[in-house]
């Protein structure tokens, strides 16, 4: 098992989204398990839809999730080029071999003719597949359509018999060679086609093991058929069942499914998005959910593989990245969510001690209200800024209530004179207070935190207070009291 070489092969035509990921995933999972080669091969031959971005993208996307490739581009390796744009000149000489072995033939029927026939196959109510015309066409024929401009393709000719191959998830699949065409493997312009360039690569490359979508199981007999025509050795092939999105339908980039790095920019965990997707058809003991890549790779195993559609639930994988977060030491996960406060300008490039130990103090605080690391920003911005923005509901719901300035006044005169400014100390005064006053503790701390947050929900209110300091809080209450005496005002 040493020898195990797997490939993933994605387009630069558009961004990774989640199923194209699982894939790559399950492919590293089986190489790495085995001791194998992970093998990341680029199919950029079409050139008008190509991107440098999207390239860069997918590259970038491998790295985040961890999914580092042991040849491929920016590594090289000794089966290359990786580039299947680069790899045009191996394909010309195997095609006239097959031609000349009479395994492959010329085909000068227009897409007119075919079309015609084909539609008079559909109106008898008949299955229709190319009808070998071509292949009967002798020297003096082929010659007349080449002296006369005649446009040709070449075409696999496909062998009697039935092809069977053990797939890795779906197990034994037989196939009638009957109920296939004899595919196109070059086109009019002579550029080859997918099913023979994809053969050649991985033949190429000494791919062992192809995992990939079960949309692909139609294309496996044919190319199996081809890599021993070409005298080669078929790779063992697995098929994962299709990802389906919250529509029932195929998850994918052409139907609007969202980008890997989407999810990095929006502060999803890598690791959370890796557990996610090896859960996307795969279970390890049908209980266990949390896993992190280095368990994956020890407990990963294609059988375990269902051959039933996953279904992508996108509420499930914010709760696992919520999960996540949570498990992250209080330092990384401030590492971590750093970035995001950055760019909402909320901390400095460089922070002094007494900021940094303050902000891993806000962090750990707002621990179970963070679902994403972007998160921070929402529930630490009226930590880290003096401009704050009260929500008009709050503002309804609370400021405007009979006796809410006279709770502001009395504790900002408190808070004014207490000893210290820790949890502890500010507690006891609310709750002395709040006793005073003959209320709830509620009813004393809920304008204070719309006061000091400008909403209805925080965090313990004695720590927030605490963190906040001493005259952040009292300018707070201050504009607080401004604006529940401009509505009381304004009511009466």
């Amino acid at each position: 098992m040493s020898a195990t070489r797997v490939r993933f092969a994605p387009s630069p035509t558009g961004y990774l989204h989640l199923g194209g990921a699982r894939t790559a995933l399950f492919n590293w999972l089986l190489a790495r398990g085995a001791g194998g080669k992970y093998v990341l091969r680029i199919e950029d031959t079409d050139r008008e839809r190509s991107t440098d971005e999207f390239l860069q993208a997918i590259l970038e996307d491998h790295r985040w999730l961890g999914l580092v490739w042991d040849e491929g581009p920016e590594v090289g390796g000794d089966a290359g080029p990786y580039f299947q744009s680069e790899r045009t000149g191996t394909y010309g000489p195997l095609l006239e071999k097959m031609l000349e072995e009479g395994k492959a033939y010329r085909c000068y029927c227009s897409p007119e003719e075919l079309e015609e026939r084909r539609s008079a196959a559909a109106e008898g109510g008949r299955e229709w597949r190319y009808d070998r015309r071509c292949l009967s066409l002798g020297d003096d024929e082929r010659a007349a359509l080449e002296a006369e401009g005649r446009p040709s393709v070449i075409r696999f000719r496909v062998p009697d018999g039935k092809t069977r191959f053990d797939d890795m998830v779906l197990g034994p699949v037989e196939v009638d060679h009957a109920e296939l065409d004899d595919l196109v493997l070059a086109r009019s312009d002579g550029s080859p086609t997918y099913n023979f360039v994809v053969v050649v690569d991985d033949l190429s490359m000494g791919v062992t093991h192809v995992v990939r979508g079960s949309d692909h199981t139609s294309n496996t007999p044919k190319q199996i058929l081809i890599a021993k025509a070409l005298g080669g050795t078929p790779p063992t092939f697995g098929h994962l069942p299709l990802v389906l999105g919250p529509d029932k339908q195929v998850l994918s980039k052409r139907r609007g499914a969202l980008a890997v790095g989407e999810y990095r920019r929006q502060g999803y965990l890598p690791e959370a998005v890796v557990n996610y997707i090896a859960l996307l058809g795969w279970s390890y003991d049908g209980e266990s959910e949390f896993f992190a890549l280095d368990e994956l790779i020890e407990r990963f195993d294609l059988s375990r593989v269902s051959g039933k559609a996953a279904a992508f639930d996108p509420e499930k994988l914010l709760w696992m990245n919520a999960q996540w977060l949570k498990r992250l030491p209080v330092p990384e996960r401030t590492d971590r969510m750093l970035p995001f406060l950055r760019r909402a300008g909320l901390v400095g490039e460089q922070l002094s001690d007494e900021e940094r130990a303050r902000l891993e103090a806000i962090v750990e605080l707002v621990d179970d209200r963070a679902k994403t690391l972007a998160d921070i920003v929402e529930q630490a911005g009226y930590f880290l800024s003096d401009d704050i923005e009260y929500e008009e509901k709050a503002v309804n719901k609370v400021l405007t209530k009979p006796g809410v300035i006279t709770i502001i006044d009395g504790l900002y005169t408190r808070l004014t004179e207490v000893q210290g400014f820790e949890p502890g100390a500010i507690e006891g005064l609310i709750r002395s207070f709040a006793e005073e006053q003959e209320l709830g503790v509620g009813k004393v701390v809920q304008p204070i935190r719309v006061a000091v947050t400008g909403g209805t929900a925080s965090p313990g209110m004695f720590e927030t207070l605490s963190l906040l300091g001493r005259e952040t809080v009292l300018e707070r209450l201050t504009r607080a009291r401004k604006i529940a005496t401009e509505r009381q005002g304004a009511d009466s």
